[in-house]
């Protein structure tokens, strides 16, 4: 589930929906989209993202779709601190960019202790109003869970499942959830 989320900007990286479209399907960004598309990218696929992300006079767009390619590629490849560096450069490029905020949310979320920091970074990509909210939501309930707040995740999955209803994730992750009412009798 996680590679499906990290894809969020891969094809539209830029504020411009058109511009990221364009973007993503340009030669010099192949590289970084193969290692983004491989269910764990090799070294050598992350080499060649490398290489071609290193290339002077890139346009911005492009830039911004090799640079969330290669982090939803490290982040696959348990890269996760690169990964991060990778949305932050995306982030100081493009702050408006929701999905760069809500990448980095999701590899936050999978280093220990970090899950805290996740849930803000995925809440601030919300704010700016993702392409896929769907799947912000069930990433920010991920990491909801990850830190204990199983009432909040609770919450984003069923936001999740009401803004993607034909996306079956959200609706499985809820049928785990067990909702009991008690009354608190005060003395």
């Amino acid at each position: 589930m996680i590679a499906a989320l990290l894809l969020l900007a891969a094809a539209q990286a830029a504020a411009d929906p058109a511009a990221g479209a364009a973007a993503a399907e340009d030669p010099i960004a192949r590289p970084c989209r193969e290692a983004a598309d491989a269910a764990r990218p090799s070294r050598g696929q992350l080499a060649r993202c490398n290489r071609a992300i290193g290339r002077p006079g890139i346009a911005l767009p492009v830039r911004l779709a090799m640079l969330m390619n290669r982090g939803a590629a490290r982040v696959k490849a348990g890269k996760l601190l690169e990964a991060v560096a990778d949305f932050d450069l995306a982030i100081q490029a493009a702050p408006g960019l929701a999905e760069a905020w809500i990448n980095k949310g999701i590899a936050m979320s999978r280093i220990e202790g970090r899950a805290s920091e996740a849930i803000a970074l995925i809440s601030r990509g919300l704010e700016i109003g993702p392409k896929s909210p769907a799947r912000a939501y069930f990433a920010r309930a991920q990491a909801h869970e990850v830190a204990g707040n199983l009432k909040a995740a609770m919450e984003d999955f069923a936001a999740a499942a009401r803004a993607d209803p034909d996306w079956p994730a959200p609706a499985e992750e809820l049928k785990r959830f067990h909702v009991e009412r008690r009354k608190v009798l005060k003395a």
